[in-house]
């Protein structure tokens, strides 16, 4: 049985890009690992069937909208875009949750830069990107089930939204 030492880094990083597609995109011809066996299962799919309005309303008083917990992916995705582009890693988590209502206009243009960030770190991902920091390559690990809690998160947003 091979090692956790021999899986070429490449390999790793092609493993780490299809979770992070399948949580951004959804299932895929082959399957499904972890979200719904359906079309636009994963974050964009879900947020293209929630309404402006419905992004904006918590769950409880002060509780966090489906509109923050999407600039939260967004603004996360941005900075480890930013990171492996030589930035360095300074998050401030708290700033990025401080967006918590959107209108129409606002909705499509937070959905569309959510995209953009997916993209270009789906981009990088499919590029010959040499990650040898152990940080960062965790970082790259983590992005799947980072965004994953925040599509379950988006979910249970949009049930209590429709009921």
């Amino acid at each position: 049985m091979a090692t956790i030492d021999a899986i070429p880094r490449r390999d790793v990083l092609a493993i780490a890009r299809a979770f992070l597609v399948e949580a951004y995109e959804g299932a895929w011809p082959e399957g499904s690992w972890f979200v719904s066996p359906c079309p636009d299962a994963g974050v964009l799919g879900t947020l293209a069937g929630v309404s402006a309005q419905e992004a904006s309303r918590p769950a409880r008083p002060g509780g966090p909208t489906i509109a923050a917990h999407a600039e939260h992916l967004r603004w996360y995705l941005a900075l480890v875009n930013a990171t492996l582009e030589g930035a360095p890693w300074q998050p401030d988590w708290s700033a990025s949750w401080s967006l918590e209502t959107v209108d129409e206009s606002a909705w499509e243009a937070l959905q569309a830069a959510l995209r953009r960030e997916f993209e270009a770190l789906r981009s990088r991902l499919e590029g010959d990107l040499d990650v040898r920091d152990p940080l960062q390559l965790r970082g790259i690990l983590a992005l799947a089930p980072h965004s994953a809690y925040h599509l379950g998160a988006i979910r249970q947003l949009a049930l209590r939204s429709e009921a």
